[in-house]
């Protein structure tokens, strides 16, 4: 079985009650690529400054807090033992115009943990509607 998870960065703007992480972020990637995973059948995982990697249906209470090479050494080991335990054979990551440090962080863990990581996405939303062909593209 092709075990595929799809993940992006979270995003600055937020709701301001806890809510699930697909729907806090108030970001139109994170809201699109949330529904998008939903009607693919792909699990959705956002990587979080405060929580680290988090499944978009998990419920968490909006934050301040920016990604930084310090804040991604605090919650790799955290962002190792997710993917650890979910074990996927791809992780695709929408970069989206996201800072670099977010794909570093788990590309990182990806690395450690011998799983293929594919980057796709650019500013603005490019390239977002790539996910399918993405999905059903063999490892």
């Amino acid at each position: 079985m092709n075990k595929t998870i799809l993940v992006t960065a979270c995003g600055k703007k937020k709701e301001s009650k806890p809510n699930k992480a697909g729907i806090l972020y108030k970001s139109t990637r994170i809201r699109f690529l949330y529904k998008r995973s939903k009607e693919l059948g792909i699990p959705f995982y956002i990587l979080s400054a405060k929580y680290g990697l988090i499944n978009a249906e998990e419920i968490i209470a909006p934050y301040e807090m920016t990604m930084d090479e310090n804040r991604c050494k605090n919650i790799f080991y955290y962002v190792v033992k997710k993917l650890f335990e979910m074990r996927p054979e791809k992780v695709l990551f929408y970069k989206g115009g996201s800072p670099a440090i977010y794909y570093y962080c788990i590309e990182k863990a990806c690395n450690l943990l011998d799983i293929k990581i594919k980057a796709f996405g650019y500013a603005n939303m490019g390239d977002i509607n790539k996910l399918e062909e993405l999905k059903n593209e063999k490892t």
